[in-house]
């Protein structure tokens, strides 16, 4: 019983550890890592709500402005006076007045120790000549911009997330090949050695195969250094700090990537220079918000007046047990029309800028497509040399395999030495790993035409067009 107590017990401890080993990330289990801990997207979700913020702050604008002011003041010594006045002091009373009025009148006024004072403002725009609504439309366009942005900034993140699985997925690949090949290059080293011993080779043999070994060598190193950087990369992408491939349960989508690589250049190129595209989308935003930046310049012109109505409504008086007789109130209501009638020409300046930046605004649009373009076609083309390659590595895996085997049968009847065999196997090796690496660089290119085409729509929320309406 006591053995079947301590049994269960260490299960207990044990299980958490097996279910931390036994974590297994899918692609979409790491994009949402990635949504959740990646510091660019996070930083573009704040860009998104400060430019909701914005968009408040502009629709505020048509609502009416309410100032208030509460003064409390305590005057140690509030007694005006004596102040007394006589009738000769005001000329040009009527005679019936100076008669009545003989003693000197005294106005001396106690103010009370404590006054209090309060004015409410209310002010309302009236008219604006379009620089309120212009402006409200300003930054409903930049806030859905921003939302496109942050849209587009994941959907990069995507790509890149699966280049770099691709790229750790092969390089796992080529580490069993990288074994064999050193194993095999240790044999050869041997075979050489003992020639050479024997009189059979010379020196040099035996320099050219240790040679053949330290390249093996540098190779793994390279592929090390190269892994390190992926996936520390990786790591970075999804927040993950300690992930490893080990964790991740993933095969390279290469029917996705042959499905993508069978659309021809031009068809690539139409897909990528589609008006609806996110790219496209914003540089159009862009032209949108100078257009609403010109129309407030426009509205700012000399002799266009802005028209608002106020009301302010004040009391004072003394805090004391007379103060609803004591006090004084007043009410105002005004009507304001206020313009720039000259500033030395800055505010036709301000309308010149503003249609300059929609002009560049313009050529940015142009320019952008034209680099989309060269995008596709720079990924196209490196794609379609890496499958040439893959093609020209399996050929040649292909052919010196069958050396390989063809030198394994003259070796059986004793025409051809060990050593004949081992470098054809060591030719093979080395083909699949060319293949694999090219592989890499597939997928990468691959990938590159995703994100530029949005080939991938499950991945791409619904969005607006980032356009006022």
């Amino acid at each position: 019983m006591r053995r079947i107590a301590a049994v269960l017990i260490i299960l207990v401890f044990l299980l958490p550890l097996w279910s931390a080993e036994d974590v297994r990330y899918t692609i979409d289990d790491l994009i949402v890592q990635m949504e959740a801990g990646n510091a660019d997207l996070l930083k573009s979700d704040q860009e998104v709500i400060k430019a909701h913020l914005d968009t408040s702050d502009a629709k505020g604008g048509y609502t009416p402005t309410v100032d208030l002011l509460l003064t409390g003041t305590f005057m140690a010594n509030p007694t005006l006076g004596p102040i007394k006045v006589n009738p000769n002091d005001i000329k040009g009373l009527p005679d019936i007045v100076s008669q009545i009025w003989t003693d000197p009148l005294d106005v001396s006024m106690d103010m009370g120790n404590n006054m209090v004072q309060g004015q409410l403002t209310v002010t309302q725009p009236i008219f604006t000549w379009g620089k309120l609504s212009n402006a409200v439309k300003l930054y409903e366009t930049v806030e859905g911009l921003r939302r496109m942005e942050r849209t587009d900034k994941e959907n990069q993140l995507i790509a890149e997330l699966r280049s770099r699985l691709d790229a750790l997925f092969y390089m796992d690949m080529i580490y069993p090949l990288l074994t064999s090949i050193e194993e095999t290059a240790d044999r050869l080293i041997a075979i050489a050695e003992s020639a050479a011993e024997e009189g059979v080779l010379l020196e040099e043999d035996v320099l050219d195969a240790r040679i053949q070994k330290q390249q093996v060598v540098l190779s793994r190193r390279e592929i090390d250094s190269q892994y390190s950087s992926v996936l520390e990369g990786l790591r970075t992408l999804t927040g993950l700090s300690d992930l490893t491939m080990d964790q991740v349960d993933y095969t390279p989508g290469e029917e996705m990537i042959d499905e993508i690589l069978s659309l021809s250049l031009e068809e690539l190129t139409a897909a990528a220079t589609s008006p609806s595209l996110l790219t496209l989308q914003m540089a159009k935003g862009m032209e949108t918000v100078q257009g609403y930046i010109t129309d407030i310049a426009k509205g700012s012109i000399y002799g266009k007046p802005d028209i608002a109505l106020q009301l302010s409504a004040s009391y004072g008086g003394s805090i004391d047990s007379n103060w609803l007789d004591g006090d004084t109130w007043g009410l105002n209501i005004t009507l304001a029309l206020s313009t720039t009638l000259w500033d030395g020409g800055k505010k036709m300046s301000d309308v010149k800028r503003a249609a300059s930046d929609a002009l560049s605004a313009s050529i940015d649009y142009s320019s952008a497509v034209r680099m989309i373009e060269e995008n596709v076609a720079s990924a196209y083309s490196s794609a379609m040399l890496s499958r040439d390659k893959i093609e020209y590595s399996l050929l040649k895996e292909a052919s010196e395999s069958a050396k390989a085997d063809r030198a394994e049968e003259r070796m059986k009847i004793g025409t051809a030495s060990e050593s004949d065999v081992l470098a054809s196997r060591l030719a093979v090796l080395q083909s699949q790993i060319e293949t694999i690496m090219e592989r890499i660089s597939l997928s990468q290119s691959a990938y590159t035409l995703m994100y530029l085409t949005a080939f991938d729509p499950s991945r791409v929320p619904v969005i607006n067009d980032g356009m006022a309406k």
